[in-house]
């Protein structure tokens, strides 16, 4: 994936992540914890550090750690059209979820990464009746131990803003792995 594309994923995880300790306890949009979200298809997964600039943010600050993005199977055509056509609309029923975590560093001799604890889990949920003022996609961050809903509409519609800067991907920043 290039800079850039790299580089908007941040963004938009940044963004979702930026607004939820400011968001009411319980969401009114209907959306549901992802139960099961790790047998979705697997994206991709990143590290972001401390130190990552965009558009003068320090974004690895606000958000850094391991993120993992799965997606339903209705996502994944998505996802494979996009990579194939470079532009895409993603279908009804979509759903794509990030899951955050803290790093840790275990040393001895050398160091591996590893996942340390839960941050979140982030979805975008794909229908244009329910979601409409946010181009069909409904936008929500799930605390990790109680699985509730952080965002309220005001920091869901600040979701969106973010997801306004992508092109021909239907609002969604990933790209799937090659």
């Amino acid at each position: 994936m290039g800079s850039l594309k790299k580089k908007m994923v941040v963004f938009a995880v940044a963004c979702i992540l930026s607004v939820a300790p400011y968001a009411l306890a319980l969401a009114k949009d209907g959306m549901q914890y992802p139960t099961g979200f790790r047998r979705f298809d697997h994206v991709k997964s990143m590290i972001v550090e401390p130190g990552f600039i965009f558009n003068g943010q320090d974004l690895g600050a606000m958000v850094p750690g391991l993120h993992h993005i799965y997606a339903n199977k209705t996502a994944m055509e998505g996802y494979r059209a996009l990579n194939a056509k470079g532009e895409t609309v993603f279908k009804e029923g979509s759903r794509i979820v990030f899951d955050l975590w803290q790093t840790a560093d275990v040393v001895s001799g050398g160091k591996i990464v590893v996942e340390d604890h839960r941050l979140a889990v982030a979805v975008m949920e794909k229908d244009s009746a329910k979601f409409s003022a946010t181009g069909g996609w409904g936008f929500q961050i799930f605390d990790p131990l109680t699985k509730q809903p952080l965002l309220d509409a005001q920091a869901q519609a600040n979701c969106f803003q973010c997801h306004t800067s992508t092109s021909g991907s239907d609002f969604v920043f990933s790209r799937l792995r090659k």
